[in-house]
């Protein structure tokens, strides 16, 4: 990418990179605030596993109707607009969630995260407006570039959400609030991507289900929103489950919780910048990266349900996110290729909409943890991985793609 298009799109990759950055930030902190004394003193162990379901589902919630309806949004308003109808509403939600901690008032978090999971569609919109501007065998390739960007947000936000969170669980929230207002102010002076409107929109309460309903109308997009969807639900069972076996079977403080998700930030990180371009390379089509990523990512899963110490759980971390790039970047490629420019907004908001509902499937089972061990869940969250490679051998054959994430 040349200067000039990187100063085009900072805008941008700053609003994929806040969107990131404050997911991966709350789940340290929210970990931390179900074990913190004003808590424990208030609740039992199975009360406190109940609001940490909750804490962890109500984002999904939101998430799941408001990416679908702001995907179909920046169809019709424009990508820009809808960024910052995002950033300010995250802005807000954060501010709320600061305020909440410092009254004691835990209700008001739960209403923060619920707003700030419907503010949650910066990722798809982004990664349209990225599409938008390129031929179709430099999808994959343009798609590496913002999962680079959210790669660094991976990395930076539960770290300093741990960090910050280890001396004051609000500080972590006052800063992400700042960078929304930052991110605000660029993209309201931002010129990256066309305002314009492509197609009329038409909004109801069952728009969400709507825009669902319209997959059985495109059975091109079925097979690789099928995979993307078993293969996150499988991941993200296992990111919720591996930090809370960090802390209560390995001892992992707030701030330790914090640097073991940014050692899994730092394998995607790896991953976006030289793994995937050498094994896209070397394997020549972007299905067989697909179902390599899935395999090796589903085996890692199931490993570090083992008894294992803590150094290789790391070590574990850091291969599951290096390998879960791999199909993460080409199922995304898929979906967005399943479809015309015109709703390709709404399929990879569909593709965010799946995440949602991964989110709030492990948030939900959490509340097991009673009957359950965390073992269990992290075997079964590899288990899933290994399932999406059934739709994932029906993917279409995808053209020959530029070997990395350089656009021309």
């Amino acid at each position: 990418m040349d200067l000039a298009t990187l100063r085009t799109r900072a805008p941008l990759f700053l609003a994929v990179f806040i969107d990131i950055f404050s997911f991966g930030l709350m789940y340290p902190l929210i970990v931390a605030l179900f074990e913190s004394p004003w808590l424990t003193s208030a609740y039992g162990p199975a009360t406190r596993d109940t609001l940490l379901s909750l804490a962890f589902s109500l984002f999904p919630i939101g998430m799941f109707f408001g990416s679908s309806l702001l995907g179909d949004l920046s169809d019709a308003l424009g990508r820009r607009r809808t960024l910052m109808i995002c950033m300010g509403g995250l802005a807000a939600s954060y501010a709320l969630m600061a305020v909440a901690l410092s009254v004691g008032h835990l209700w008001l978090f739960f209403l923060g995260r619920l707003s700030s999971g419907l503010m949650a569609g910066t990722a798809p919109i982004a990664q349209a407006s990225v599409v938008d501007a390129v031929p179709p065998d430099q999808r994959s390739a343009a798609m590496a570039q913002v999962v680079l960007v959210n790669t660094i947000g991976m990395v930076a936000g539960p770290a300093i959400g741990g960090l910050l969170g280890h001396f004051e669980l609000r500080l972590p929230l006052i800063v992400a609030l700042l960078l929304c207002v930052v991110t605000l102010v660029s993209l309201n002076a931002a010129h990256f991507a066309r305002d314009e409107s492509r197609r009329a929109l038409v909004l109801d309460g069952r728009q969400p289900f709507r825009l669902l309903a319209r997959i059985g109308d495109r059975p091109a997009i079925l097979m690789p929103a099928a995979s993307f969807f078993l293969f996150q639900l499988g991941f993200l069972i296992y990111y919720t489950f591996i930090l809370i076996e960090m802390q209560r079977s390995y001892g992992f403080t707030t701030a330790g919780l914090g640097l073991f998700s940014m050692v899994m930030g730092i394998g995607c990180a790896v991953s976006s910048a030289i793994g995937f371009p050498l094994v896209r390379a070397r394997l020549g089509s972007d299905k067989a990266t697909a179902l390599v990523g899935l395999a090796l990512c589903g085996v890692c899963l199931i490993a570090s349900a083992l008894p294992l110490p803590a150094w290789a759980q790391v070590a574990l971390g850091f291969l599951s996110t290096a390998s879960n790039i791999l199909a993460f970047i080409t199922l995304l490629a898929a979906i967005s290729s399943a479809v015309d420019e015109s709703e390709r907004g709404w399929a990879l908001g569909i593709a965010n909409a799946g995440v949602a509902l991964s989110v709030l499937i492990a948030g939900l089972l959490s509340s097991l943890l009673v009957v359950l061990p965390a073992d269990a869940f992290l075997a079964a969250g590899g288990i899933i991985v290994l399932l999406a490679l059934l739709p994932g051998l029906r993917l279409a054959g995808a053209p020959a793609a530029a070997a990395g994430p350089e656009l021309r």
